[in-house]
């Protein structure tokens, strides 16, 4: 069910206190296989547009499209897996913000990642952490952005020594 991984991220998200408001990051390349996207899609997502090639053409897509919710999982996961997010300096999310579905991805598309750093909340008193507010496209192969959101990580301010 998971998504095939084309190309990894070209660097981590580092610490919070070494972050640049405005740096971007490629986060890589992925797939979602239709078996995966039937999968997925008839567990958690059973729009007939999504699990139903037929049903889907009488939708107002008139195609079979993947979940938009399985979608978000599988940038994250691209992201963790791809090398983006890594488990020191990120703690964990905090919650995701201005999630917008645009246009339809497709089964067996391949999907391009792009992420920029917009924001950065520096650690409270006594604490050794703090959010980053990253927003990520993600990009269809015409280049068209097929989705955006923005994903609030708790980040480690300084490496542990």
């Amino acid at each position: 069910m998971g998504p095939t991984i084309i190309e990894g991220a070209n660097e981590p998200l580092s610490y919070l206190s070494e972050l640049e408001i405005g740096h971007q990051y490629h986060i890589g390349k992925t797939i979602i296989p239709l078996d995966g996207a039937l999968a997925f899609a008839n567990a958690f997502d059973p729009f007939s547009f999504h699990i139903d090639p037929e049903a889907a053409k009488d939708s107002m897509f008139g195609e079979l499209i993947v979940s938009g919710l399985q979608s978000l999982t599988v940038i994250h996961t691209l992201s963790v897996v791809g090398g983006f997010l890594i488990e020191d300096p990120l703690i964990c999310g905090a919650g995701i913000d201005e999630l917008y579905f645009i246009k339809p991805i497709h089964p067996d598309e391949i999907l391009d990642v792009t992420a920029r750093v917009i924001e950065t909340k520096p650690p409270r008193e006594g604490r050794d952490y703090g959010i980053a507010r990253v927003k990520y496209w993600t990009k269809n192969p015409k280049g068209e952005t097929v989705m955006t959101f923005i994903d609030n990580h708790v980040m480690r301010n300084v490496r542990k020594r």
